[in-house]
């Protein structure tokens, strides 16, 4: 029974040192990635592409408004000398007039995501592809994302891990 219980213990002491060392073996590092993307020429860029169209379906949306504002104060003025017919007829055309500021406001943000999402996809990809290019030199196992929404990484010791942000930077050619 003694032999049984040294022979337990001295597999979990292996197993336990052998964990112990295949981890300490494992490179982290970690990086902001929002920081490096605030640093990227391509995000200004994109930024300004963005900016643009979304001035312009501002400016549409805005017209579309007046129109309606308008077409509701002239309504409002003169809904008591109209007759029945002529009523309900404005009033169809303010209830049409509405679904369709509506319905542009849904397309329109539509669209705003969809450029967003068109316009940061290549700028991300590149900062994925400069990321894993610095992992694989450097030999790091892991890298985290100190600032991504869905991080689960709750600390880190600076100690054990490297900020790649410089590295990056500087396979990005960023000064």
């Amino acid at each position: 029974m003694k032999k049984l219980l040294l022979t337990l213990v001295a597999c979990a002491m292996f197993i336990l040192v052998s964990g112990t060392a295949s981890f300490a073996q494992q490179k982290i590092g970690h990086i902001d990635t929002q920081a490096i993307l605030q640093l990227m020429p391509e995000r200004d860029s994109a930024a300004k592409i963005y900016e643009k169209f979304n001035v312009e379906i501002n400016k549409n949306f805005e017209s579309m408004n007046t129109v309606y504002t308008n077409l509701l104060d002239t309504y409002t003025k003169q809904r008591d000398s109209l007759s029945e017919f002529i009523r309900n007829a404005k009033e169809t055309e303010l209830r049409d007039m509405s679904g369709k500021i509506q319905n542009f406001q849904t397309v329109a943000q539509q669209e705003l995501d969809k450029t967003q999402l068109d316009l940061m996809t290549p700028i991300i990809a590149k900062l994925k592809n400069a990321i894993k290019a610095v992992a694989e030199s450097n030999k790091f196992t892991y890298i985290l994302d100190t600032q991504s929404q869905s991080s689960v990484v709750i600390y880190f010791p600076d100690d054990e891990s490297l900020n790649i942000l410089p590295l990056v930077k500087a396979k990005l050619g960023i000064k």
